[in-house]
């Protein structure tokens, strides 16, 4: 029974490593995608400013009545605008967007448009992260089942380490060492392993795709997935209603704060406007409750509906009166999207995460060194293994840097009347490359050796480029207060200097796979 369940443990874990991998690795960037955001664009290299403090009247002034048509080709609402505040933890930026009007942004401190990045390498992470890649459902549909096998994974992990009762003893092998600290990394991590593996499972198979759960989140009127909107656990937006009678909407900084005086524990992060300057108009404020952190922070809205014109509530919600759907959702996917977090938790969760790549890479050399070295399964996996950590580390390190770069105009280029993304190809053009040379040089020691060193280079160049091209070096960035950005290029030349440090001082002995 115990070989049995190593033998379909080991299978198990050898057919969906990489994509844990790929997951796990952009997702740790993708917990820093707030600080990633504002580092790689110069236009939002300004300010913190507090809610209070932004001339809401001013930056709705800058948004011309006008037809918008969404991505679907469809019209927007004339009647509804959507601006979303410069909540950094919920939204990951600093700029504030109006949702549907497209690429529509405004710095909250001068309430003037301004134009992002087209491409952004924090989303971008997120979107590999996820399985997005390629924008195809069908990547996303093996992340979800590798979620389920992660789940499997760690029961069956937890199974043998019971009936073989294992002691954590010194080891004396490469395989050994291998072994213990796979064994025990992934059982201190077991917890945050388990919460993402259930709500990636959920995430990209379960919620919009189980005809139960379809079934229960539209109380009842269809079990069909493909007859629902994807957004079937947000609120929906107001009804519309017929301008009748013009009347001037009273000041949305004073509306603002009576929202605020509504609630004993908010932080909005969404202001909705519907008919502005009528009588029937009503300004919706979308927070969170910072104290309600496993109930209140993404599924589970709070909100306050006023009318524009008296500031009387015509309607509000509270984390509390959320159903059992949004409130169950809420805890579930809290501790996976740390929509919430501050600065210090969310910077402990990537550590953990960090030790659960580890506790995963070691499990890859341990399969490596066990596994027959004549075998068909072996000579595809070794450089396929390597291909995926190496590339994965070569590929981020060298999107930080063409950040800053690449000139604007060579952003995106035309081929076959196409239009492509000059750093998305250096993205996959790294992985081929890292494939190819292994092939070539047949030494996983030198490979890893020379893509530490690369990886470096790139990483404390990206932020000599940072400061060179952005205006803004270190003294600059903490005099006017920006130091999430300056941390942030801190964070790289760190990062940078410890992978040349690996290159130089990496032992040659992991590498050895033939050795017992």
């Amino acid at each position: 029974m115990k070989k049995k369940l190593f033998n379909i443990h080991k299978l198990i874990g050898i057919n969906i490593l990489l994509f844990f991998f790929i997951s796990l690795f952009f997702g740790i960037l993708t917990i820093f995608q707030p600080y990633i955001n504002l580092w790689e664009d110069a236009k939002k290299h300004i300010p913190n400013i507090a809610f209070e403090d932004i001339d809401l009247n001013q930056c709705i002034k800058q948004i011309p009545k006008r037809t918008y048509f969404g991505e679907n080709g469809k019209k927007v609402r004339s009647d509804l605008i959507k601006l979303t505040l410069p909540a950094l933890e919920v939204k990951a930026t600093n700029l504030m967007i109006v949702k549907n009007r497209p690429n529509f942004h405004l710095d909250p401190n001068t309430c003037k448009r301004v134009k992002q990045k087209s491409f952004t390498i924090s989303k971008f992470f997120d979107k590999i992260h996820t399985g997005a890649i390629f924008n195809s459902l069908i990547f996303k549909i093996i992340f979800g089942f590798m979620s389920v096998a992660v789940v499997f994974l760690c029961l069956s992990g937890i199974l043998l380490i019971i009936k073989n009762k294992y002691k954590n003893t010194k080891t004396k092998t490469i395989k050994g060492f291998f072994a213990k600290y796979h064994r025990l990394l992934s059982l201190y991590t077991l917890p945050f392993i388990l919460i993402f593996g259930i709500t990636g499972a959920l995430f990209n198979l379960g919620v919009y795709s189980s005809p139960l759960l379809t079934n229960y989140f539209t109380n009842g009127k269809t079990a069909n997935v493909l007859k629902v909107k994807r957004n079937i656990l947000v609120d929906p937006d107001l009804k519309p209603i017929k301008k009748s009678q013009y009347a001037q909407t009273m000041d949305l900084n004073n509306l603002y704060k009576k929202a605020l005086n509504e609630f004993t524990n908010i932080r909005f992060y969404e202001i909705q406007l519907y008919n502005l300057n009528d009588i029937n108009t009503r300004i919706k404020f979308i927070g969170y409750e910072p104290k309600n952190i496993f109930v209140s922070s993404m599924t589970n809205e709070s909100y306050v509906v006023l009318n524009g014109d008296t500031g009387k509530v015509i309607d509000k919600k509270l984390a509390k009166d959320g159903t059992f759907a949004e409130k169950t959702l809420d805890s579930i996917f809290y501790l996976h999207y740390l929509r919430t977090f501050s600065d210090i938790p969310r910077i402990i969760f990537g550590l953990i995460c960090i030790v659960i790549l580890f506790g995963l890479v070691y499990s890859a050399f341990l399969w490596l060194f066990r596994q027959k070295k004549d075998s068909l399964t072996y000579k595809i996996l070794k450089p396929l293994s390597f291909t995926i950590i190496l590339g994965s580390i070569i590929s981020s390190s060298a999107l930080f840097l063409t950040a800053w770069t690449i000139p604007k105009k060579y952003i995106h280029f035309y081929l076959i009347d196409s239009i492509f993304n000059t750093q998305e190809i250096i993205f996959y053009s790294s992985f081929l490359l890292i494939f190819i040379f292994i092939l070539m040089k047949k030494n996983i020691y030198i490979v890893s050796k020379y893509s530490s060193l690369i990886a470096g280079i790139f990483l404390i160049l990206s932020v000599l480029a940072h400061q060179l091209f952005s205006g803004f070096n270190f003294i600059t960035l903490f005099s006017k207060g920006l130091y999430i950005i300056g941390f942030v290029d801190i964070t790289l030349l760190l990062l940078g200097l410890f992978f040349i440090f690996i290159c130089f001082k990496l032992p040659n002995k992991y590498f050895d796979f033939n050795s017992k």
